[in-house]
C-alpha cells in the first residue's frame, strides 16, 4: 500500500477532480429515439400500426449525454410468435436503454404500446383504376388493360373481410404519345394490408397520326435471373411515325422483351415491352402479353 504512495494519492486526486468537474457541469436534457421492432409468426398479423421508434427523455451531465446523442442503439425487439390472437399492452421500461451512471430517464413516449394480434389471411381483390388525362387524349385513346386483373394482399382477418377492391394511386396519361406500360402503385398502409403478389401493370394503347408500319417476326427476349420459359418466341409490332416524317423502320431496330426478373416461382401473364428508334411510336404489340413460367433452380 505504501509503495508509490505519492503517485497513488495523485491518481485519486485527479479522479476525484474529474468526477467533480463532470458532475459539476450543467445538467441538460435530450431526447433519444430507439427503433422498435416486432416479430410475428407466419400466421399472425398486427392489426394496428405500431410506432417505429420509442422516444426517451434523458437528463444528466452534458459530457455524458454527448456520447449518447450520436450512439447507434439496438432496436427494442418484441417476439409475438407464441402468443394467441388478442390485445396485449407492451410496456417500455427505463432499463431498455443502457445509460451511464448519472444519466436518468425522465419520460418514455410511448411507454405502453397496445398491440392487437390477429390471424393473418390472404385474399384476391379487384383493382379500381384511377386514370387521369383520358379526356385530353380524345380519340387517340383506344383502351387500357391491367395484368393481372386482381391483386393478392395479406393482413388481419377482420380487416380483409371488409375489403373487396383496392384503388390505385392516380395514373396520368394526358401526355402519352404512344402505347405504354405502367407499373401500378397502391397505398397499402391506408388499407392496413400488405402486398402478397406481383404488382399489376397497366397497358394503355394509343392511336396516333402518321404512317403506320407492321414489323413482323420480332424476336422476344425473356429477361430473367431464374430458370424461366415463355410461350412466345417472336411477335408482330405495329408502329407509327410522325406526320410528314419519312422514316423506314427495320426489324433489327425493334427490341422486344418480357421482364421476369425477381419473380417468385409460378406462372404469370406479362406485358411485352418494346424499344423503338427515336421518332417512332408504338401502336400495338401482337400478342400484347405472353405467359411466363418461372421455376426455382
Amino acid at each position: 500500500m505504501r509503495e508509490n504512495l505519492g503517485l497513488k494519492l495523485l491518481a485519486i486526486l485527479i479522479a476525484v477532480t474529474l468526477w467533480a468537474v463532470v458532475f459539476g457541469t450543467k445538467t441538460i436534457e435530450i431526447t433519444k429515439e430507439v427503433p422498435f421492432e416486432i416479430s410475428t409468426g407466419d400466421d399472425q398479423s398486427v392489426e394496428e400500426a405500431v410506432p417505429e421508434k420509442i422516444a426517451f427523455r434523458l437528463s444528466g451531465p452534458k459530457a455524458f449525454l454527448r456520447s449518447i446523442t450520436n450512439r447507434v442503439e439496438e432496436p427494442i425487439r418484441v417476439n409475438l410468435k407464441d402468443l394467441k390472437p388478442g390485445l396485449i399492452n407492451y410496456r417500455i421500461y427505463s432499463d431498455s436503454l443502457k445509460l451511464p451512471l448519472g444519466v436518468k430517464v425522465q419520460s418514455i413516449h410511448p411507454n405502453v404500446i397496445p398491440i392487437r394480434i390477429e390471424e393473418l389471411k390472404r385474399k384476391l381483390v379487384n383493382i379500381e383504376l384511377e386514370l387521369i388525362g383520358k379526356d385530353r387524349l380524345g380519340d387517340r385513346f383506344v383502351r387500357s388493360e391491367i395484368l393481372p386483373p386482381q391483386i393478392r394482399v395479406k393482413g388481419p382477418k377482420n380487416r380483409l373481410a371488409s375489403i373487396t377492391s383496392l384503388k390505385t394511386l392516380p395514373v396520368d396519361i394526358s401526355s402519352l404519345q404512344h402505347t405504354s406500360v405502367f407499373p401500378l402503385t397502391f397505398d397499402f398502409r391506408a388499407f392496413g394490408v400488405e402486398l402478397d403478389s406481383v404488382l399489376p401493370e397497366l397497358n394503355v394503347e394509343i392511336q396516333g397520326k402518321g404512317q403506320a408500319f407492321r414489323v413482323k417476326h420480332v424476336p422476344l427476349r425473356l429477361n430473367t435471373t431464374a430458370k424461366a420459359k415463355c410461350d412466345e418466341s417472336e411477335i408482330t409490332v405495329i408502329v407509327r411515325t410522325g406526320v410528314g416524317e419519312n422514316i423506314k423502320v427495320e426489324g433489327e431496330q425493334v427490341k422486344a422483351e418480357i421482364d421476369a426478373r425477381d419473380l417468385p416461382e409460378g406462372e404469370y401473364l406479362r406485358w411485352i415491352k418494346v424499344q423503338l428508334p427515336d421518332h417512332v411510336h408504338l401502336v400495338r404489340v401482337i400478342p400484347p402479353f405472353a405467359r411466363v413460367e418461372v421455376k426455382n433452380e
